[in-house]
C-alpha cells in the first residue's frame, strides 16, 4: 500500500516523533523491529508499519504495512542508523490509580528528570525490581520520547507510569494512602538499609544536575544515603534508582 510523503499519516507521524508526543489520534511512534516486537508480545494493538525498501517486516500483526522509499524515510526516522522500521501503536493509558493502587505500593517519583535516556532506564530498572508503577512530576522528560522508549526496553509498555503530574496533586495522592516519601541525598546520616521497604514507599529521583530541590525535599518524609565511596559526590539518577529499588526488592523478595 502506498503513501505519499505529505499524507496526513506522515505528517502526524513526523510531528510525533519530533515533539515526543502523541499522534493527534493518540497513536504511540514506535521505532526500530525490536521495540516493536516488545509491543507486540506485551499485548500493544500496532496499527501502521512503515518500512523501507529492502527491511524485512517484524513478525507482528498490523492493520496496514506501508513501503516507504528511503528518501521520505529519512524525514521521520528518529535514529541516526535507523533499522528501517516506524510503527504507530495505540498504547496502555494509565492513570494515577492505576500506579497507586497496588499494595503495597513501590512507586517511583521522577522530579524535573530530562535524560530520556536515564527516565526510559528507570522504567526498566522499576519493572526489573517490582516496582509498582511511577509519576513523572510537571518539567519531566515525557514517556512517548522515543529516547525513553528505547531506554526502557518494552517497560514502558507494560510497567504503570503517568506524567505531566502536578506536584502537589501527586504528593496529596500519596499521602491520602499512607505512602511514605523517601527521597536520597549524600547529606543523609541514615542509609537505605535501614528503612523498612516492605512498608507502602514511594521513592522521590531528583533532576540529573541539582538532585532533589528545596520544594521536593519538603515532600519527604525521609531522606536516606546510599553508601559509596567519598571520592564520588553523587550517583547517576538511574543508578540510585537501581540501588534503592534493588534494596526494596531484597527486603520484598
Amino acid at each position: 500500500m502506498q503513501i505519499g510523503k505529505h499524507s496526513r499519516k506522515l505528517v502526524e507521524l513526523r510531528k510525533a516523533i519530533r515533539n515526543g508526543t502523541l499522534t493527534d489520534d493518540g497513536l504511540l511512534a514506535v521505532e526500530g523491529p525490536i521495540l516493536l516486537e516488545e509491543a507486540h508480545r506485551s499485548g500493544i494493538e500496532i496499527v501502521d508499519v512503515f518500512v523501507r525498501p529492502g527491511v524485512a517486516m517484524p513478525q507482528v500483526l498490523a492493520k496496514a504495512v506501508y513501503p516507504i522509499p528511503a528518501q521520505v524515510f529519512k524525514t521521520i526516522q528518529d535514529t541516526e542508523h535507523s533499522q528501517g522500521v516506524i510503527a504507530t501503536v495505540r498504547p496502555p493509558r494509565f492513570t494515577l490509580e492505576d500506579v497507586l493502587n497496588a499494595e503495597p505500593a513501590l512507586v517511583v517519583v521522577l522530579g524535573r528528570l530530562q535524560d530520556p535516556g536515564n527516565t526510559g532506564t528507570i522504567l526498566r530498572i522499576g519493572e526489573s525490581f517490582g516496582a509498582t508503577g511511577c509519576i513523572a512530576l510537571r518539567g519531566s522528560v515525557s514517556f512517548h520520547n522515543n529516547k525513553v522508549m528505547r531506554a526502557s526496553a518494552g517497560s514502558v509498555f507494560r510497567f504503570p507510569h503517568t506524567g505531566n503530574a502536578d506536584s502537589d496533586e501527586a504528593v496529596r495522592a500519596l499521602r491520602l494512602r499512607k505512602i511514605a516519601i523517601i527521597g536520597t541525598s549524600p547529606a543523609a546520616t541514615t542509609t537505605i538499609d535501614k528503612w523498612d521497604w516492605r512498608r507502602p514507599t514511594a521513592v522521590l529521583v531528583g533532576n540529573e544536575g541539582s538532585g532533589l530541590n528545596s520544594e521536593e525535599l519538603a515532600y519527604c518524609d525521609t531522606v536516606l544515603r546510599i553508601p559509596h565511596r567519598t571520592t564520588v559526590e553523587s550517583l547517576n539518577s538511574a543508578v540510585a534508582a537501581a540501588v534503592v529499588l534493588y534494596e526494596a526488592f531484597k527486603q520484598r523478595n
